[in-house]
């Protein structure tokens, strides 16, 4: 019997084995995702999870990331790396020719190969039916510099909408979808949690564990080179921020279990229950269910590197790095199943208020 989670996935590039091995082994332990927000790399990882083309979705996964790894007449060389990640990768992005310089236009890559790859990996009409779990993948408007949502619940998503999460400037071009276009959605937010907050349903943000699986770890070196310096400002400018509006971990638990407390004191029948801010804020009550896979500190490389060999070290990281967040949360994991965490969840009185679906405006 599997138990179903939400599941929330970053953008990283290469980085992003290290969710194969951590989704690896939350699979293993009898988990599956209803509902799956991600971001650039973290929205094909998703995509691939919830509408496999293989059928099996770890399976598919691992076959994805070996095709990334093993791309015919690409050899890496330890000690030239960045340079040959310059150049493309024929699975994935490649130069334009005659000249990536050329001022007409507008990214460095052509992204054809992605898309095709895409096709290859995932099943897109099985992604846009209602077998699958609930998908909802971010992207940057460039335009407005908001952050746009796409769900398979109310769009039919394809590979540019994938794509479009993780177009990343200048190496990537602007992705054009009904007539706007978009960039990755990690450059607004790398770390779609409130994404999935916001669908959740009054079950679900009582009983449902939510894995982070968290690809950038805000420790790391002192630069002493310009490439040094590259990769530190990569991990700074994608790590995860949402924990820092709530003053980690522990205050988190601390906000959630005020806001029931506080749910408790409103009336049944009090008009604020049908204002859309009340909800909303209502449901950040889940943010005591997340439970965090964190990644150690990258190789130099990490964002562009996926030789096999370090394609393979990061899957196994990030298997043990779930393995130990499952070990590290397992109380707080069956709190979250069994409803009884600190006596917060069994007593959800207004549970079964149901006001319209989008709530009224505070006036």
């Amino acid at each position: 019997m599997t138990q179903g989670i939400g599941l929330v996935m970053q953008g990283g590039g290469a980085l992003g084995a290290y969710e194969v091995g951590a989704l690896t082994r939350i699979y293993q332990a009898g988990f599956e995702p209803e509902i799956i927000t991600g971001t650039s790399i973290g929205a094909l990882n998703a995509a691939v999870i919830a509408a496999p083309k293989f059928g099996d979705p770890i399976e598919t996964l691992h076959a994805l990331w070996e095709h990334l790894s093993h791309a015919p007449g690409f050899i890496w060389h330890s000690s030239q790396k960045l340079l040959r990640a310059s150049m493309g990768h024929p699975r994935f992005f490649k130069l334009h020719p005659p000249s990536f310089m050329s001022e007409n236009r507008p990214s460095i890559y052509d992204i054809t190969p992605a898309l095709e790859t895409m096709e290859k990996f995932i099943d897109f009409e099985r992604l846009n039916s209602e077998d699958a779990p609930r998908l909802v993948i971010t992207a940057t408007n460039v335009a407005t510099g908001q952050i746009e949502r796409f769900s398979n619940r109310d769009h039919y998503l394809t590979s540019r909408h994938i794509m479009a999460s993780g177009s990343l400037p200048p190496g990537f071009p602007p992705i054009e979808l009904d007539g706007h276009y978009y960039w990755d959605g990690g450059l607004y937010d790398n770390t779609p949690i409130r994404s999935l907050l916001r669908i959740l349903d009054d079950y679900q943000i009582s009983h449902m564990p939510i894995f982070l699986i968290e690809l950038f770890c805000p420790e790391g070196i002192i630069p002493t080179t310009v490439e040094e310096a590259v990769y530190r400002m990569t991990e700074l400018v994608f790590e995860d921020k949402f924990w820092l509006m709530l003053d980690g971990d522990k205050c988190a638990q601390h906000y959630s279990h005020m806001l029931y407390d506080l749910d408790k004191m409103v009336p049944e029948d009090s008009p604020i229950r049908d204002c859309e801010h009340y909800r909303s804020l209502m449901k950040m009550r889940a943010i005591s269910h997340i439970i965090t896979v964190k990644a150690e500190h990258n190789a130099l490389t990490g964002v562009v590197d996926f030789e096999p060999k370090s394609i393979n070290e990061r899957i196994k990281t990030g298997y043990l790095a779930a393995d130990q967040a499952l070990i590290n949360y397992a109380d707080r994991i069956e709190a979250i199943i069994s409803a009884t965490h600190e006596g917060h969840m069994t007593d959800n009185t207004h549970s079964e208020h149901k006001p319209h679906p989008e709530g009224k405006r505070c006036q």
